[in-house]
């Protein structure tokens, strides 16, 4: 845990001084889509499933369908 020893040591070290942010920022952000999960319940015993699909960005359920030669904006 030499880490998180590491870092309680900077905090108290920047807790003594005057005028700066007393905790670390954390800035990397590693991921930048989720996965996607469809939470399925049962209709007659209220049990509830979760099956993920895969990552995306941006997903719709139910929306329209891409024609032949057509543009979907």
């Amino acid at each position: 845990h030499q880490i998180g020893i590491k870092n309680a040591v900077e905090i108290c070290l920047k807790k003594s001084g005057y005028g700066s942010q007393t905790k670390l920022v954390f800035h990397k952000k590693a991921k930048t889509t989720k996965k996607i999960v469809l939470r399925l319940q049962c209709q007659g015993c209220k049990h509830v499933s979760q099956h993920p699909i895969k990552r995306c960005k941006h997903f719709e359920i139910g929306g329209d369908k891409k024609g032949k030669g057509t543009s979907l904006f």
